[in-house]
């Protein structure tokens, strides 16, 4: 749970939408364009009636503002209480944007973007930016779950998979009837890339996996710094 911020800005509830494995997309649309406009990967304080407020990654893209995307995992009750909230009152409030994690997607080092379940919607930022702005810069999309039932619908991927630079990989770690890549994501990685030298990186999932998938890059070659992580700000290593 955050802090409450000093600044809120309210948005209406716009559209909930099962988008399967109880993932549901958010569509909000602010009342008025925020001050400073977010960045691709960062992420919004979104309040409780009790006035508590919880992260979620911006999924849209900073050039589909005023709307704001987001998917919710529905598997704790205070997710699913927090739906219900949204489904019952026409008006929510947001703080953003929130986050040190961001790339500018026209930037022309290669981009790897590693994501496991509902990581996805911080990737789905960058994507969605990245096709808007008609960038050019290869990005590799790393998708892990731990069965084929746990990927959720994304509408946006066949627009991804129609762009020449951009390369879409699922990674599935415990289901034996899954018929494409098995294993973790990080084993993936380092199979596929043999020189870290100018990636890019972006992870977004537990502590447990963030950390793991920072470990396997730096012993493949990677600099710890081109990694981003909202999981180094949230939960940072001990000293």
């Amino acid at each position: 749970m955050e802090t409450i911020p000093a600044d809120i800005m309210t948005c209406a509830v716009h559209s909930i939408d099962s988008l399967g494995a109880d993932v549901f997309q958010v569509k909000l649309r602010l009342a008025e364009m925020p001050a400073q406009a977010h960045i691709a990967g960062q992420y919004l304080l979104l309040a409780t009636e009790t006035s508590e407020f919880y992260p979620f990654s911006i999924a849209s893209a900073p050039q589909q503002l005023p709307e704001l995307e987001l998917h919710i995992l529905a598997r704790d009750n205070k997710a699913v209480e927090l739906l219900q909230q949204l489904r019952e009152t026409p008006m929510a409030r947001v703080q953003l944007p929130m986050g040190d994690v961001h790339v500018d997607v026209l930037d022309s080092r290669p981009l790897l973007l590693i994501a496991a379940g509902t990581g996805l919607a911080q990737m789905h930022s960058m994507l969605d930016a990245a096709r808007l702005s008609k960038s050019n810069t290869a990005i590799h999309l790393y998708w892990g779950a731990r069965t084929e039932d746990d990927f959720y619908q994304v509408a946006s991927a066949d627009l991804w998979r129609a762009m020449p630079n951009v390369r879409l990989h699922k990674i599935v770690s415990e289901d034996a009837d899954w018929n494409g890549r098995s294993g973790l994501l990080y084993e993936a990685v380092c199979h596929d890339i043999r020189d870290f030298a100018d990636w890019r990186v972006v992870a977004s999932g537990s502590p447990t996996m963030v950390y793991a998938t920072l470990d396997a890059l730096v012993a493949a070659g990677m600099q710890e710094e081109q990694m981003q992580a909202d999981v180094f700000s949230y939960a940072p290593r001990p000293a």
